[in-house]
């Protein structure tokens, strides 16, 4: 009878143990997960931060080239109305289509949300691709004029 309490007391101890060390376990895991979530949410924050800095930057960026391109477009419209109508029949529609295009920009610029880094960066290299495009058909235009 002895030996039955002795085996009966030794397997609850045993079945205590395994249960305070499950506990034990479960809230070293409860707080490894919380720091992660914290140190998730550092990490989330400091990219929105950098995010930031990164499109206030481009922006600006990108406004003075418009700004500087809108510039050059006025003075081709200037030139256009002086000039002759040679000149005039043929780049009166292209420097229309250059402003539309700017404008466009300016527009796209100012109506972006974010959506993540890869549409971020494909948005960054559309609106470079598309602001050279419009800077070298400008240039084009300056240098073919008479």
């Amino acid at each position: 009878m002895k030996n039955k309490y002795f085996i009966l007391i030794v397997l609850l101890s045993i079945a205590g143990i395994a249960l305070i060390s499950c506990n034990v376990d479960r809230e070293k895991k409860v707080e490894d997960a919380k720091e992660n979530v914290i140190q998730a949410d550092q990490e989330l924050k400091e990219a929105q931060a950098q995010y930031e800095k990164d499109w206030q930057q481009f922006k600006s960026e990108a406004e003075l080239k418009i700004d500087a391109n809108q510039k050059s477009i006025d003075e081709l419209k200037a030139e256009i109305k002086t000039a002759s109508s040679k000149f005039k029949a043929k780049y009166e529609k292209e420097v229309l289509a250059l402003e539309k295009k700017n404008t466009e920009l300016r527009k796209s610029i100012n109506e972006y949300k974010y959506e993540g880094k890869d549409k971020w960066e494909e948005f960054k290299r559309d609106f470079n691709n598309n602001m050279d495009v419009i800077g070298n058909a400008i240039k084009d235009i300056f240098s073919k004029k008479e």
